[in-house]
């Protein structure tokens, strides 16, 4: 029971933080490149390196069709980003002017449902949706006015003033204090660039066959001087954070995994020394050395199956609980999160990777321990035994 306990912790413990960092990670995809990005966008080429309005591209019948023919791809969304002062008395603020589609949207950012106050935007009407913080940083409420200036297509002049319709919070802290929203015709207008767009975002619902769909477009669209981009290659900080904080973790797994070794290695060796008698009456009845070798590498596979299970079994419930409930930071750690772009709140991963990974490593380990018993019962001196 203490050896199957100690198991069973070790897998559990093992599971708890696994899944809390596949959690994060796979919440920090979901907020910058799922609800902004997406996973893979076209440009014209040479777009993505200068972001310059210089650089966009002519939506045409062609292209969407081209486009929409991969058998993965679900929807086109367009876009034309550029950047602006923001401006409202006083205070100003450098922010990203994103022109949208309001129906497209819905697949990405879907501003309707990350609404905090005002409405969407309505039907013919130039107006802007802003970012929360943004909205408070420049004192700016429901029915204000915000003021854009900044350069548009081929040098011309962009200012305009705009009522605001809504505030939304975004699960990037640095969106919802940058990211201003108008309609794609609205910002066209603005920037006097008629009929372009700086993007096309490829909406997919396979996201882990984006890679595959990006790389099936850039030989498509090869020669039409447009560059398909996938999300690993437009944020790669955005994966060397990840990898650098996943290589904390297993290296603090790491010492877990020795921790949960020398636990398991004291109840077999406490369990071994026990049971030297036993092994010496064995043997001295006839019993064959490698036939209590098979006996005692069976129980220990046994026993460590079974913590194994049970511990895989009651992680389950618990790190479910935790996905559909995660843990929201207290105020004094939300604004250390914040100030590293990082939503304030804990996520939890039931990825199936997490369990069989973690319980395989804590496998092999109690596997690996049990040489201390064969190696005891290859040299156990029988009438030492006996004498204990």
């Amino acid at each position: 029971m203490i050896t199957m306990a100690s198991v069973f912790f070790a897998v559990f413990f093992a599971l708890l933080m696994r899944s809390l960092q596949f959690g994060v990670y796979d919440n920090m995809i979901k907020n910058v490149v799922g609800y902004y990005t997406g996973y893979t966008q076209v440009h014209a080429e040479g777009y993505w390196k200068e972001k310059s309005l210089e650089n966009t591209l002519v939506f045409s019948d062609s292209l969407k069709q081209t486009i929409l023919e991969h058998d993965k791809v679900s929807a086109i969304i367009p876009r034309l980003e550029s950047f602006a002062l923001a401006s409202a008395g006083d205070l100003t603020r450098g922010v990203m002017v994103t022109g949208v589609d309001p129906e497209a949207e819905s697949h990405i950012l879907n501003l309707s449902s990350k609404l905090v106050d005002g409405s969407y935007f309505s039907k013919g009407k130039d107006e802007v949706i802003l970012g929360e913080r943004l909205a408070e940083y420049l004192n700016l409420g429901i029915g204000d006015t915000l003021v854009l200036l900044g350069m548009g297509y081929q040098g011309a002049s962009a200012a305009g003033k705009y009522p605001i319709a809504g505030t939304v919070r975004y699960g990037s802290p640095q969106l919802s204090a940058s990211l201003v929203c108008l309609p794609l015709n609205t910002a066209q207008y603005l920037y006097n660039a008629e009929n372009r767009l700086s993007s096309l975002i490829v909406h997919t619902e396979y996201p882990r066959k984006s890679e595959g769909i990006a790389l099936a477009l850039k030989n498509e669209l090869q020669g039409k001087e447009l560059e398909t981009m996938h999300w690993k290659e437009m944020l790669p900080e955005l994966i060397q954070l990840i990898e650098a904080d996943n290589a904390a973790g297993q290296i603090a797994l790491g010492i877990l995994y020795l921790i949960i070794g020398f636990g398991m290695f004291g109840t077999i060796l406490m369990m071994t020394t026990e049971r030297l008698y036993e092994f010496g009456v064995l043997i001295s009845i006839g019993m064959k050395r490698w036939k209590l070798i098979v006996i005692q590498v069976l129980e220990g596979i046994l026993l460590a199956m079974s913590g194994v299970l049970f511990g895989v079994l009651f992680s389950i419930p618990v790190l479910t609980y935790f996905y559909y409930n995660p843990i929201h930071l207290g105020a004094d750690l939300t604004d250390f999160a914040e100030k590293y772009d990082i939503e304030p709140v804990l996520h939890f991963s039931l990825n199936p990777e997490i369990f069989y990974t973690q319980a395989l490593w804590v496998l092999i380990i109690a596997i690996c321990i049990n040489w201390y018993p064969v190696w005891k019962i290859g040299k156990l001196k029988v009438t030492e035994a006996l004498r204990k």
